[in-house]
C-alpha cells in the first residue's frame, strides 16, 4: 500500500500537492511566522471565550440549534469550495488523463483526489473550531473535542457530493462552467448569511422571536433533524452515526463514480472554451496607449466568475443603500468611510486581476511602446472598473450632501492610487485565471491592501464627521 504506485503513496504525494499550492507555503517568506503568532493569539482568544461559555451554560436546545444552525452554514460553504477543488485536482493541473492512462486503477485516483479535497475544505473550519474545543475541553467539557470527527465526517459527505456534481456537470457544460457554478454558489451563500445578519433591521422582533422559537428543538432532542447537531455535541450515539453515514457516502460515490469520472476527466483534458469571431478580428485604434488600455479591459472582461467577485466584495453597498433610503438612522457622513474602503479593495482586485490573466508580460515588454505605458494603462483600467462600480452610488451622496464631496472625492482618488501602485507590485491571490496556469498573488498584498484601505476610509470619517462618535443615535 505504501509502494508506488499504492494507495497511501498516491494520498501522500496528493497532500504534499495540495500543501504547495497553500497560499501559506507560496507565501512562507512573509506571512508563515504572523500566521504562527496569529493562530497563537486566536487559541489565547479561545481560551478565554470558553471560560465565559463555562461559567454562563447554555441550555441544550438553544446549543442544539445553534450546532444545526452552523453545520447548515459549514455545508454550504464547504460544498461552494468543494465544487472549485473538483474542478481543479481533476482538469486544472493536466495530469488526471496521464494518471488514467497508467495502469494505477481509476477509483485509486478518485479516491485519493476526494480525500485530498476533503483535507483541503476541512482543515480550515477544523483550525478555526478547533481553537474553541480545546479550550473549552480544558475547563473540563471534553464533548467538545467531538467538533474534530464531526467536521471531518462532514468534509467527507461535502467532498463526495462534490465530486459527483462536478463530474456530471463537465460532461455538459464543460469545467469552466462548472467552476463558474461554484462561485456562484459561494456568492448566494455569503448574501445569504449577510441577509440573515441583517434580518433584525428589517423583520418586526415578535415575528423574529416567533420564527427563532419554531425550530426550537423539542425535549426529544429535536429528532432527525438534529441527529448530526447531537453528534457535534458529543453525544456518543449520534457522533458514530454521523461518522458511519459520512463513510457510507464516501464509500457509494466512490464505488458508483470510478467508470463516469474516469471516462469524464480523460474527455474534458482537451477542453477548450469556444471563442468568438467578433473578438479575434478585433482592430484598435488611437495609438498604444489605446491599445494596452482596451487589451486590460478584454483581460478583466475575461476573468472567471467576475460578476459573483464584485458583487462579493460590494456588499458594503447594502448599509450604504439603507442610510440613503433613509432605512438606517446613520448620517450621510457614514457613507464616505465606506465607499472609500470599497473602491480601494475593488482597485486592489481588479490590479490583481489583470496580473493573474498577464500570461506573457515578455511580450508586452518586447513591444516598441515606453516602459512607462503598460502600467498606467492597468491602473487606468482598473481605476475605470473600479470607479464604474461606486460611481451611483457616489452621485447619490454628492446629490444629497454636496459639502461632503471635498473628503469624498479627494480620498476615492487617493485610496485608488495606493491599491494600485500596491497591488501592481504585490497582488492579491486569486483563483487560477485559466486551467493550467499557476497562481499568482501573496497573503501579504491582501493584508496590506486591507490595512490601506481601512487607514484610508479612517481618514476620511475623521475629515467628514468631526466628531465622529456623535451620529445619529449615539448622541
Amino acid at each position: 500500500m505504501f509502494a508506488a504506485p499504492g494507495f497511501f503513496w498516491l494520498l501522500r504525494h496528493e497532500l504534499r500537492v495540495l500543501w504547495r499550492g497553500s497560499i501559506l507555503v507560496r507565501t512562507h517568506r512573509y506571512v508563515l511566522l504572523p500566521a504562527l503568532i496569529v493562530g497563537g493569539v486566536f487559541q489565547g482568544i479561545g481560551l478565554l471565550v470558553a471560560r465565559l461559555i463555562a461559567r454562563h451554560p447554555v441550555a441544550e436546545n438553544i446549543m442544539l440549534l445553534a450546532a444545526n444552525i452552523n453545520l447548515a452554514f459549514l455545508f454550504v460553504l464547504m460544498f461552494s469550495r468543494a465544487m472549485m477543488a473538483s474542478t481543479d485536482v481533476i482538469y486544472a493541473r493536466g495530469d488526471a488523463d496521464f494518471l488514467l492512462a497508467s495502469p494505477i486503477p481509476p477509483n485509486r485516483v478518485l479516491a485519493v483526489r476526494m480525500l485530498g479535497v476533503a483535507a483541503s475544505i476541512g482543515a480550515p473550519w477544523l483550525l478555526l473550531a478547533g481553537v474553541l474545543a480545546n479550550g473549552l475541553a480544558l475547563q473540563g467539557q471534553v464533548w467538545a473535542l467531538a467538533v474534530y470527527p464531526m467536521l471531518a465526517g462532514e468534509a467527507l459527505i461535502v467532498a463526495a457530493l462534490a465530486f459527483a456534481l462536478v463530474v456530471a456537470l463537465v460532461g455538459r457544460i464543460g469545467p469552466m462552467a462548472a467552476r463558474r457554478a461554484g462561485h456562484s454558489l459561494a456568492l448566494s451563500t455569503a448574501v445569504g448569511i449577510f441577509i440573515l445578519g441583517q434580518a433584525p433591521r428589517f423583520v418586526p422582533r415578535p415575528e423574529l422571536a416567533a420564527f427563532w422559537a419554531g425550530v426550537l428543538p423539542g425535549p426529544g432532542g429535536g429528532g432527525l433533524a438534529y441527529f448530526f447537531a447531537r453528534g457535534l455535541l458529543g453525544q456518543p450515539g449520534a457522533l458514530l452515526g454521523g461518522l458511519a453515514c459520512a463513510a457510507l457516502v464516501f464509500l457509494l460515490v466512490w464505488v458508483f463514480l470510478a467508470g463516469p469520472f474516469a471516462r469524464g476527466a480523460i474527455s474534458a483534458a482537451s477542453y477548450r472554451p469556444g471563442g468568438r469571431a467578433m473578438a479575434q478580428q478585433a482592430r484598435f485604434q488611437g495609438g498604444a496607449f489605446s491599445v494596452l488600455l482596451a487589451r486590460n479591459r478584454r483581460l478583466l472582461a475575461r476573468f472567471p466568475g467576475l460578476a459573483t467577485q464584485i458583487v462579493y466584495r460590494s456588499l458594503t453597498l447594502v448599509p450604504v443603500a439603507a442610510i440613503l433610503l433613509g432605512k438606517v438612522a446613520l448620517g450621510l457622513a457614514v457613507t464616505v468611510p465606506l465607499l472609500v474602503f470599497l473602491a480601494g479593495q475593488l482597485g486592489l482586485f481588479f490590479i490583481s486581476v489583470l496580473a493573474a490573466m498577464d500570461d506573457m508580460p515578455q511580450l508586452t515588454q518586447a513591444a516598441p511602446v515606453a516602459p512607462a505605458l503598460v502600467p498606467r494603462a492597468a491602473f487606468a483600467a482598473s481605476a475605470q472598473a473600479s470607479l464604474l462600480v461606486v460611481i451611483l452610488p457616489v452621485l447619490a451622496v454628492l446629490a444629497r450632501a454636496p459639502a461632503l464631496g471635498a473628503v469624498l472625492l479627494p480620498c476615492l482618488a487617493g485610496v485608488l492610487a495606493c491599491n494600485l501602485v500596491l497591488g501592481r507590485r504585490c497582488p492579491i491571490p486569486l483563483s487560477r485565471a485559466a486551467f493550467g496556469k499557476s497562481q499568482t498573488g501573496t497573503l501579504l498584498g491582501l493584508v496590506l491592501g486591507v490595512s490601506v484601505s481601512s487607514v484610508w476610509a479612517l481618514l476620511s470619517w475623521l475629515l467628514a464627521a468631526p466628531n465622529p462618535l456623535l451620529v445619529a443615535g449615539l448622541q
